[in-house]
């Protein structure tokens, strides 16, 4: 995560920066963003504030700590000399496209949100090139249009053989429908959850692997349009190596629960 959010974890911490609003003391870059991000969302900060010297600080206190600093970081970001210009760029086509900078702004945030919490990786290291994938594919999915969803729709549906196709265009159809149904995003393991959890409904248990596999392509597929990133496929990939591996197992189960309990017998 971005080493800004980390040190804004620590509530204390996140007070004594607070508590320097009113002060004249010489404040740090982080320290100043962390002001500004406390002066723009005031519900926040009044949240924080309250937690002072509590034991066990409120859900609501906690959360609206991570609001600050995921807020505070993503001002950090935008001065990068890396990934400033990548906000640039992801801003500019997000409000070309109608968002407002408000819009624009919550999406940026998000982006530095999802780095921060969204998986497994070591949250002590920051990783400045899976942020900077997500900010270049947020400019290409803000020019998305729902023509253009329906053409790639059909176009990957047509990479299946002709018996095929309708579980090409079923897979496809699920994942967006979990993803983008509130508009294109970039896609998370959560939104691929769903989709998995939809197919199991939807197909016979015997094709389960075969459908999990064309979420794979499609994956690809996507990944040719630039609004999936080299590092988030690979991380989206994970979770579909996981799914194939329990529904294996699921099969095995459902064919022991078939089997004839007399074939062992003498």
């Amino acid at each position: 995560m971005h080493p800004l959010i980390a040190r804004y974890l620590d509530l204390p911490a996140a007070i004594a920066t607070l508590e320097k609003l009113d002060t004249e003391a010489t404040l740090d870059s982080d320290e100043s963003a962390f002001l500004l991000a406390a002066a723009s969302f005031p519900k926040a900060r009044t949240a924080v504030l309250k937690a002072r010297g509590a034991k066990n600080p409120s859900s609501e206190a906690q959360q609206q700590l991570i609001v600050l600093a995921t807020r505070a970081a993503a001002a950090r970001i935008a001065v990068d000399p890396v990934l400033g210009p990548r906000v640039t760029s992801a801003k500019a086509a997000l409000e070309k496209e109608g968002a407002s900078p408000t819009e624009a702004d919550d999406l940026v945030a998000q982006a530095v949100l999802e780095e921060a919490f969204g998986y497994a990786e070591d949250p002590e290291v920051f990783d400045t090139g899976f942020l900077a994938e997500t900010l270049e594919s947020l400019a290409h999915l803000a020019s998305l249009t729902q023509d253009a969803v329906d053409d790639w729709l059909e176009a990957f549906a047509k990479r299946g053989s002709t018996g095929d196709r309708a579980l090409f265009l079923k897979v496809a159809e699920l994942v967006l429908e979990s993803a983008w149904s509130e508009g294109p995003q970039p896609i998370t393991p959560e939104h691929l959850d769903d989709a998995i959890e939809q197919l199991a409904d939807v197909v016979a248990a015997s094709e389960f692997t075969r459908a999990v596999a064309t979420l794979k392509l499609f994956l690809d597929f996507l990944a040719e349009k630039q609004v999936i990133g080299t590092e988030r496929r690979r991380r989206l990939e994970q979770i579909l190596v996981s799914a194939t591996a329990q529904g294996a197992e699921q099969q095995d189960e459902d064919g022991d629960e078939d089997a004839d309990p007399d074939d062992d017998e003498g």
